[in-house]
């Protein structure tokens, strides 16, 4: 399997939900380890967790005291990909795959929440951050994770 990875980026979190809307109506073919509807699932539990409407697996002592430290780094610099989670993370951010219009209800419905919801509340990994270095850390995330989804 090919792991070839578009390069990406987002200067507003509207461009990012865009380019999801956009190639859910356009042939695609992805590369990586997870099908197009599972990433679109898996950018709806970002959002969630980070409007506080999902809690998130537990998150290791380590990461919880490092992660606010590397917060504007994660916000607002390229994510790279290849990052191994831990299995119980991996189960609850990588679930079996749905179709492509309920993961897009999914995902259009937790950026909904997500928009509507102020203030955010504190990230589990990253700590309190501003809403802009939040919609960032999302940009960079959706950069990532929509790079592996190629118009074909």
């Amino acid at each position: 399997m090919s792991t070839s990875h578009r390069k990406l980026h987002f200067d507003q979190l509207e461009e990012a939900v865009a380019e999801v809307e956009r190639l859910a109506i356009s042939p695609i073919q992805t590369t990586g380890n997870f099908t197009f509807p599972q990433i679109v699932e898996h950018l709806a539990t970002a959002f969630d967790i980070s409007s506080g409407h999902q809690t998130p697996p537990p998150i290791p002592l380590l990461l919880r005291i490092v992660g606010p430290l590397l917060a504007k780094r994660a916000a607002y610099k390229p994510m790279k990909p290849g990052l191994k989670l831990p299995k119980k993370a991996q189960t609850f951010f990588w679930r079996d795959e749905k179709g492509i219009e309920q993961s897009l209800s999914q995902f259009r419905e937790a950026f909904q929440r997500y928009r509507d919801t102020a203030p955010l509340p504190r990230h589990p990994i990253f700590g309190n951050m501003t809403r802009k270095d939040n919609e960032q850390l999302q940009c960079r995330h959706m950069e990532l994770h929509l790079g592996f989804v190629h118009p074909a």
